[in-house]
């Protein structure tokens, strides 16, 4: 049940992958701005990333040699994350989920199980527990109905994921090996200078990297993102030796190694089968971290924003013009003012300049005054006086002792 060839084999938190002219649309647009970067070119194992790519091959090489390192992982927890996967990802309808089941694997019946006791047993599987019940309870019960009916194609990707994860390792350390030939890169998508209007749709379907001709690219702006969960959500659960980051690349790797190994496997199926190898090295932290991611991406652009501010800034300047313009004086004013009574006993108003020297003469008139105070003067005819308070007050100069 193929949902259109696609091009491109994305990570996405969405029910639905992302069509290629959404994906294709925005770098379009960032080629025409600040464009990629190339972070790991596996011909020349160089590039910003490369000790990246180096650590998660090491990684893989340890979980085929020692696997119980790693997590507790037994079939039935290889079943739940696979179920899960199926869950989330595929349509709700019956029928669709069959489908996908008969191209991974087989249906095992008793003999004597008919048409109808086979269809039973399937429709069980797939039961939806009511909101009052313990959902964890029911998903074991449907994980264990699914074993006893259902087993994945042995020797498959899907198998060694369910059954036995150092058989994964093998695969993966095998394809990302030094030594190996095939092509294989991760692209960087900053997506600088790029409106956030044109990454909306790529914002809806919640796609953070995608697969593409065996490049890896991916969303840079969710790596800060990744690196904060990794350090809150310390013993979380899953395999402490990778990170969020690299269960991200891996889950592409797999999805680029089923296109290798099957170009006409349908994109929905190579998502449910790395979303499970995925749920295996974090669970379903990967998914939570993301959400996180898209609640505050995409951002504007810094012409989006000098766009928002000039807006602004028109609009209240239109604010305060129209506050002007209702500040006329209504047309009856003259009327109001005609019925005042004058008032006549108003003084003058005094020019600034005038006002200031006069201000100034009465302060150095004083200062004078204050220097002369107790002091004895005498006229031109004889007369004797002090300034006291300012004033002149005569005084009688005493007669020099005969």
């Amino acid at each position: 049940m193929s949902i259109e060839p696609r091009r491109n084999r994305a990570w996405y938190g969405s029910r639905t992958p992302p069509e290629d002219a959404i994906i294709e649309a925005a770098e379009a647009v960032e080629q025409a701005t600040n464009g990629s970067t190339i972070l790991y070119d596996h011909e020349t194992h160089e590039g910003e990333w490369a000790e990246v790519v180096s650590r998660i091959y090491n990684e893989m090489d340890s979980l085929k040699r020692h696997p119980a390192e790693f997590r507790t992982w037994t079939g039935e927890d290889g079943m739940a994350a696979f179920f899960q996967a199926l869950l989330d990802y595929a349509p709700t309808d019956i029928r669709s989920r069959v489908a996908i089941l008969q191209q991974f694997g087989q249906f095992k019946f008793r003999a004597a199980d008919g048409p109808d006791e086979k269809k039973q047993k399937i429709a069980s599987i797939f039961v939806e527990p009511d909101d009052e019940e313990d959902y964890k309870s029911i998903r074991r019960i449907q994980v264990r109905k699914l074993s006893d009916s259902w087993v994945p194609n042995e020797g498959s990707l899907l198998d060694y994921m369910i059954n036995q994860p150092a058989q994964v390792g093998r695969v993966l350390s095998d394809r990302l090996s030094p030594t190996t030939e095939k092509p294989f890169k991760i692209i960087g998508h900053p997506f600088l200078e790029v409106r956030s209007t044109d990454l909306q749709e790529i914002a809806a379907s919640k796609t953070v990297a995608y697969e593409r001709e065996s490049a890896i690219h991916i969303v840079t702006d969710v790596c800060e993102v990744l690196e904060q969960w990794d350090a809150d959500a310390e013993g979380a659960g899953g395999c402490e030796q990778f990170t969020l980051l690299d269960a991200l690349l891996l889950h592409e790797i797999v999805e680029m190694l089923l296109r290798e190994e099957d170009p006409e496997i349908d994109v929905l199926n190579g998502h449910i089968i790395a979303t499970t190898f995925e749920r295996y090295l974090k669970d379903t932290l990967l998914s939570v971290a993301c959400e996180d991611f898209f609640l505050a991406w995409p951002q504007p652009s810094s012409q989006e924003i000098a766009e928002k501010q000039k807006a602004e800034m028109e609009e209240q300047q239109a604010a305060f013009a129209a506050f002007l313009d209702d500040e006329d004086p209504p047309d009856d004013l003259d009327d109001d003012i005609d019925d005042l009574p004058m008032d006549t006993n108003v003084a003058p108003p005094v020019k600034k300049k005038k006002a200031a020297r006069k201000k100034a003469a009465e302060k150095d008139g004083d200062e004078v005054a204050k220097s002369k105070e107790g002091k004895l003067f005498n006229t031109k005819s004889g007369q004797y006086y002090r300034i006291i308070d300012g004033k002149k007050v005569a005084v009688k100069k005493k007669k020099k002792a005969e």
